[in-house]
Formats: C-alpha cells, sequence, structure tokens
C-alpha cells in the first residue's frame, strides 16, 4: 500500500514518508472528484495563518481551530511539492526523500473521556441553561480513543475513505501540533471565479433503518433552520447584489442522512472582505451554537477535551486565491498509539439527551465502521 517503484512515488508512500519524517503535508479529495491532491512543505517554519489578504504566496492548504481564542493556532501549509495521483518528477520526490525537520515529541490523547451517563447528564444540564436563559442550541462535542497504532495505519485508513464519494476527504500533519484525518460532509464557504458558494447542515438520521423521503421531526428542522437563517443573516450584508438561498434538501453523507441548504452568490469579493466575512461566519450553529458567545462559554466549560482543530476550518487555498474551506467534521485525530474521534450534538430546546448520545453513536459510526473493517482484513497487529 505504501510501497512506491524506484522512479514513482505513490500518494500512500508519500503520506507514510511525511508522517515517519516529519514533514508538514496535506491530502485532500473534493466531493465528487476522483482526484487526490498531496502536497508537502520541504523547509521553513509554518507559517500561520493571518486570513487571505495576507496569505503566503501560492498554493497550499489552510488549517484552522475551531476556536480561534484558543493555544491551537491556524497554519497554512505550503507546496513546496505538489502532486495528484502519483509523483514522477525525480527531482521533486528526492526532495521529498531528502527533506529534514527536527521530528517534535508526538502529541498524546487527552483525559478520560465521558461515558454514556455522564454525556447524557452534561447534555441534561445544558438543556437546563438553555431553557433558564433562552438560547436556541448548543452543540455538545465528546471523544472515542481507539487504542490502535493510528499514524502506521493513516495512509490505508484515507484509502478505504475514497469510497465516501460525497464527502471531503483530507488528511495533514503539523508536526508537534496534530496530524488529523476525515471525511467531512460540510461545505463552510467555496470561492472561485464564479462566486461563492456555502452550506447549512444539520440534523441526523442513520440510512440504514430510515424509510426515504426522510420524515423529520420538528426538532431537525428547527435545528437545521437555525443554521440556515444564521448563514443567510451572515451572507447578506455582503452579497447585497444577488444572494440566492435553495430549500432544505436530505443528503447522504455515508451512512447518515442531514438537511442541507445551500447558498449562492456570483458576486466577488476584495481579500479584506473575505476575512471579515469568514470571521463572522465561524463558527456556525452547526457545531457551536447560538447566540455564539455564549455557545462558546457554555462548551469550553462543559466538554472534557479542548476541541482544537475539531470544528475548525479545513482546505485548499489555489495560486489564483480560490479556496475550498470545509468544516473539520467526521474526523479523528492520529497518534502513535490511537485514534481519538470527536463527534458532536446540537442540544436545543426540544432536545432528548439520549437521543443525542444515539447520534454522536451514529457520526462516529463513518470513521468506526472503516478502521472495523480493517481490523477483520488482519491489517491490525
Amino acid at each position: 500500500m505504501t510501497s512506491s517503484r524506484e522512479n514513482t512515488l505513490s500518494v500512500a508512500a508519500a503520506q507514510a514518508l511525511c508522517l515517519e519524517n516529519g514533514i508538514p503535508f496535506y491530502t485532500y479529495r473534493l466531493p465528487g472528484s476522483g482526484e487526490v491532491v498531496f502536497g508537502a512543505q520541504l523547509s521553513g517554519e509554518l507559517n500561520l495563518f493571518q486570513g487571505f489578504e495576507r496569505r503566503p504566496p501560492g498554493k497550499g492548504f489552510v488549517v484552522t481551530p475551531f476556536n480561534p481564542a484558543s493555544w491551537s493556532f491556524p497554519y497554512f501549509i505550503r507546496a513546496d511539492v505538489s502532486f495528484t495521483g502519483e509523483l514522477s518528477d525525480a527531482g521533486a520526490i528526492a526532495a521529498l526523500r531528502g527533506a529534514t525537520y527536527a521530528v517534535p515529541p508526538p502529541r498524546e490523547p487527552g483525559e478520560r473521556e465521558p461515558n454514556h451517563r455522564e454525556y447524557v447528564d452534561e447534555a441534561r444540564r445544558l438543556l437546563a441553561v438553555i431553557e433558564r436563559e433562552g438560547l436556541r442550541k448548543v452543540v455538545l462535542a465528546r471523544t472515542i480513543t481507539v487504542p490502535r497504532d493510528a499514524l502506521a495505519l493513516a495512509p490505508l485508513l484515507f484509502e478505504r475513505m475514497m469510497t465516501y464519494g460525497e464527502a471531503f476527504l483530507f488528511m495533514f500533519s503539523l508536526p508537534g501540533k496534530g496530524t488529523w484525518t476525515g471525511a467531512s460532509p460540510e461545505l463552510f464557504l467555496k470561492y472561485d471565479r464564479d462566486g461563492f458558494r456555502a452550506m447549512a447542515l444539520a440534523a441526523t438520521r442513520p440510512v440504514d433503518g430510515t424509510p426515504f423521503p426522510v420524515a423529520w421531526s420538528a426538532k431537525e428542522r428547527e435545528e437545521q433552520q437555525i443554521v440556515s437563517d444564521y448563514i443567510l443573516e451572515t451572507l447578506s450584508p455582503f452579497f447585497t447584489r444577488h444572494l440566492e438561498r435553495g430549500e432544505p434538501a436530505t443528503t447522504r453523507a455515508a451512512n447518515l442522512y442531514h438537511l442541507c441548504t445551500r447558498f449562492y452568490s456570483d458576486e466577488q469579493l476584495p481579500a479584506d472582505e473575505i476575512d471579515r466575512l469568514v470571521a463572522q461566519l465561524h463558527p456556525t450553529p452547526a457545531v457551536c451554537g447560538l447566540p455564539k458567545k455564549r455557545a462558546m462559554q457554555l462548551i469550553a466549560e462543559t466538554e472534557w477535551q479542548e476541541r482544537g482543530y475539531y470544528g475548525g476550518l479545513v482546505g485548499p487555498v489555489g495560486q489564483n486565491g480560490a479556496f475550498d474551506l470545509f468544516v473539520n467534521i467526521r474526523s479523528m485525530e492520529l497518534f502513535p498509539g490511537a485514534f481519538r474521534l470527536h463527534v458532536g450534538g446540537g442540544i436545543t430546546p426540544l432536545s432528548d439527551p439520549g437521543e443525542e448520545w444515539r447520534e454522536t453513536c451514529q457520526k462516529a459510526d463513518t470513521l468506526l465502521n472503516l478502521v472495523r473493517e480493517i481490523d477483520h482484513d488482519g491489517a491490525l497487529v
């Protein structure tokens, strides 16, 4: 899987090489595309990402945290070497193999994570706060840690994720700061010469056992409407000439159905306005809550693990400034001895805490099913 011929290098082999040698890299596949893109930064310190107006020249990959005020900083991985499918440039292969970084000590998984009872109790307490203070939504996340040699298995896991054709597949490594992979169904913001696109994604049902068309409950429709209204209110001041909002529609992401509303504008914005838009839009109520400031505070006070890059933004930036940013969900952080998944559920006044726990289990299965497949195939030892 990670082998390569003398004159070529596969994506899997390049991933394994970078993980072994502590080289910053990224890999992604856009939804509906069969093209896998790999990029690596071969020298210099990682650049902090300070917005599109001040971004470093050239193409690369953006990684930002859930909470801009956290100790997880935003970074831009520069594409010193980049290829799709297979690398056959002898000079680029030699440069990648010869890159040297001082490999920092690997991160370790955090403390104990909440069990079923503890998560349900936390959801009940949040529900009481929501009702008492008149809040609309707070997203409560938890982690699931699976002991495996995750870094060694990362290239194989990414290959197995290719079956999720409708998702944004990604893997990135910021040595000493974290290595993540995931299959995100949620577009945050896309920009190119045709304009901007965004998405409001919320509500969750398992594909298995759910008749189609899906009969969404009042709670699920309200949860999705909260996200959709927030995005519309945020986008409207920026796109005053033309902004379209579609109707909510059921969309499938791996083993789950969601309610999705799509937004589109053919207007163009200067880089400083794009930065203002991103700052105001992130994080959306899909991963945070509403009102945003109070939801962020409750998340910090309640959750057992700091989210870091979970719920943040990830995606490629092109030479011309075009970008595809997705929300870092349906994802896991990779360690030498463990996978750590992050999953969350939206708590609203209509929530049932037990159902919220079940929803996090369903979301976790998107990636856990692949880990189980690798176990079954005997690739894990």
